[in-house]
């Protein structure tokens, strides 16, 4: 388990310099190590076992207690016991988007969406525009809401 002491300093300087490709490889490398212990493709894996390795794997690391929370059609991340690494929680939002990019096998953006550890999986295409939305004051339900009618505006256009 790494101390948030130790890792703190690194990723503050991340932050600090805007670059935060390292902690999302560092992700996706958690999310590889979860699919070697799966033995196989995560998407053919049951949910729960895919969840309860990635879980373990968050954990070890000292990053949290890491669980899956459905609002409609989407998907919420949330740590529990969230460490503070930055005041907008972006370090946890890029190391979550690469392991779930890992998992998926397909690019995933983790927006922070509450002060508790909340983060909307998104494709990144949409993620500066979830983001404003949050830091407008929109709480999850509010997000998923607009995200529902853009998605059927589409769907209808």
């Amino acid at each position: 388990m790494l101390s948030d002491t130790v890792v703190a300093p690194l990723v503050s300087a991340a932050v600090q310099n805007g670059d935060l490709t390292a902690v999302r490889r560092l992700g996706r490398h958690m999310g590889e190590e979860v699919a070697r212990a799966l033995e196989g493709e995560a998407r053919e894996a049951p949910p729960e076992l895919v969840l309860g390795h990635a879980a373990t794997i968050v954990s070890l690391f000292g990053w949290g207690r890491l669980r899956l929370e459905r609002w409609g059609d989407a998907l919420c991340a949330r740590l529990d016991q969230l460490p503070q690494l930055d005041a907008d929680h972006l370090a946890i939002a890029a190391l979550l988007g690469g392991l779930f990019s890992a998992l998926a096998r397909h690019e995933v953006a983790c927006v922070p969406v509450s002060s508790d550890g909340r983060f909307l999986l998104v494709d990144p295409q949409i993620a500066e525009l979830v983001w404003n939305w949050s830091r407008a004051g929109d709480d999850v339900p509010a997000i998923v809401g607009r995200l529902a009618v853009g998605a059927d505006a589409e769907a209808a256009g």
